[in-house]
Order: C-alpha cells, then sequence, then structure tokens
C-alpha cells in the first residue's frame, strides 16, 4: 500500500513538473513572437497627387486638401509622404507612365499595391473635403 501511495504521488509530482516547464516555454514564445512585429521593417506610403500645367479650381482643391491631410494626419510620420507632381515635366513621365496617366489623378502607394482615389477625389474635394480627408487618411492608414 505505501508503495502504491510512493509511486502515485511520485507520478503526480512528475506530472505537476511536466506541466510547469511547458507552460513557461509557451510564454517564452509568446514573449518573442510579441518582440517581432516591432522588429518588421516599416512601409513607406506615397500620396501622389498628379496634375498638369493648367489646373482648374477642382484640380487646385485636390492637391490642397491631400496635401494639408497627409501633413496634418501623418505630418510625425516619416512613414507617409506626399508628392505633388506636374505630368508635363520632363522628369516626372516615368512616373505619369507607371501610373498609366492621362490627366489628373490622386493615388495611395505602398511600393506594392496602389489605390486610385481620382474619381472620389474630383467629386469630394470642393464640396465635401472632409469626405476625402476621411478616405486619403483610411487608405493610407490600411496601407501602413
Amino acid at each position: 500500500m505505501k508503495k502504491l501511495i510512493v509511486f502515485t504521488t511520485s507520478c503526480l509530482f512528475l506530472l505537476f513538473a511536466v506541466l510547469t516547464s511547458c507552460n513557461s516555454q509557451t510564454s517564452q514564445s509568446e514573449t518573442k513572437q510579441s518582440v517581432q512585429p516591432e522588429q518588421q521593417e516599416s512601409t513607406t506610403v506615397t500620396v501622389y497627387y498628379f496634375h498638369g500645367d493648367r489646373r482648374c479650381a477642382t484640380c487646385k482643391a485636390v492637391g490642397s486638401v491631400s496635401k494639408q491631410t497627409v501633413a496634418e494626419a501623418f505630418g510625425d510620420n516619416s512613414n507617409v509622404i506626399f508628392k505633388d507632381l506636374n505630368i508635363e515635366e520632363v522628369e516626372n513621365i516615368e512616373l505619369k507612365d507607371k501610373f498609366e496617366l492621362s490627366g489628373s489623378g490622386l493615388f495611395v502607394y505602398d511600393g506594392e499595391n496602389k489605390e486610385d482615389l481620382t474619381v472620389i477625389a474630383f467629386q469630394k474635394a470642393v464640396n465635401s473635403p472632409g469626405e476625402l480627408t476621411e478616405k486619403i487618411v483610411n487608405t493610407v492608414r490600411e496601407m501602413l
């Protein structure tokens, strides 16, 4: 009978030791996983506003709202850039071709994916700039 009690006690102790050691290993791996996202490289997101030499009031509003939005919402984030580019200038022809432009446009680009906001930009820039601002901010945040 004593042998059974000693055996059972030993088994319980061994079981407790195994469970405790497994639990501490899980905790260490969870700690490593939580550190990994901080070590990942940041994505650079660029908001491109393309236009020609002559711009109408709506074109100017799209540029103004976009530039102001990036400055106010992401001014402290060096991974978000605003670029105002004239597609009629020689140095911008390569980007014009890359984005397949023939006129003005507003794009959010993360190096792999691009989101064309041209239609909403021209619909909202003059009469509902807040809606355009919200769309730009949400699109940039999704890409970061």
